[in-house]
């Protein structure tokens, strides 16, 4: 008689099992269909209401960017120059925007290049002119101001005087041979004589030696300032023994 309970016990526990697969079957394909509905359909429909809301360029779930770009340089500006609207070069954050600060008025921004390459005309006035840049990137964060940077405009020639000695004068001697060459300029302005460097004083002086030669010789006196302007005077001088 226990033969015929086994095989009842049997069959129920396969009923049973049977059961528990078809239970196990039916909820990984609603999960599979709960997961795909929501990743295909209202995902996209929530992500595009809230992109509606806050504005078609807002990204949802997308990290702010508050990250300022670091300063932008300049690649040695001149300090001192006789154009008055001058080209400046130099470096910032890839595609950040520019702008350039002369005497405290703010120029029209230029945007960086793929590797922070950049450059901008700006106008200078006569004189001292105070010069800093900062860059704006795409989030509106702003770097701070770059150390200031000082450039001349100068467009005024330097004055340029001989004191000593004067055109179509004769020399005899061999101890005069070496003709002392003086006169006055501006403070630290460059001068050459016949190629040969010197720098006019504080007070704007200027001396240098010149061995002549037999004959007649031919003195070329050039004084430059730092922009580059320029003056030039001939002397004719006679040596004789």
């Amino acid at each position: 008689m226990p033969k015929p309970s086994r095989r009842i016990s049997s069959r129920l526990l396969k009923h049973e099992k049977t059961k528990v697969v078809r239970q196990t079957w039916f909820f990984v394909f609603f999960s599979v269909v709960v997961l795909g509905l929501f990743v295909f359909v209202i995902l996209p429909n929530f992500i595009g209401i809230t992109a509606t809301i806050l504005g078609n360029n807002a990204t949802p779930f997308a990290p702010a960017d508050t990250l300022p770009p670091y300063t932008p340089t300049f690649t040695a500006p001149p300090k001192a120059t006789t154009d008055a609207q001058l080209t400046l070069f130099g470096y910032a954050e890839p595609e950040s925007d520019v702008i350039v600060i002369v005497n405290g008025q703010e120029s029209e921004a230029v945007t960086a290049g793929s590797d922070g390459s950049f450059e901008t005309a700006v106008i200078l006035t006569e004189g001292d002119n105070n010069i800093t840049t900062f860059a704006r990137d795409k989030a509106g964060n702003e770097s701070q101001q770059s150390r200031a940077y000082g450039i001349i405009l100068d467009t005024e020639i330097p004055p340029l005087e001989i004191s000593s000695p004067e055109s179509s004068t004769t020399i005899q001697g061999r101890s005069n041979q070496t003709l002392a060459i003086t006169g006055m300029t501006d403070p630290g302005v460059k001068i050459t004589i016949n190629g040969k460097l010197t720098y006019a004083k504080e007070d704007g002086s200027f001396s240098h030696s010149q061995f002549l030669n037999e004959g007649d010789n031919e003195l070329t006196i050039v004084a430059a300032d730092a922009a580059g302007n320029s003056i030039e005077k001939k002397l004719s001088v006679r040596f004789e023994l």
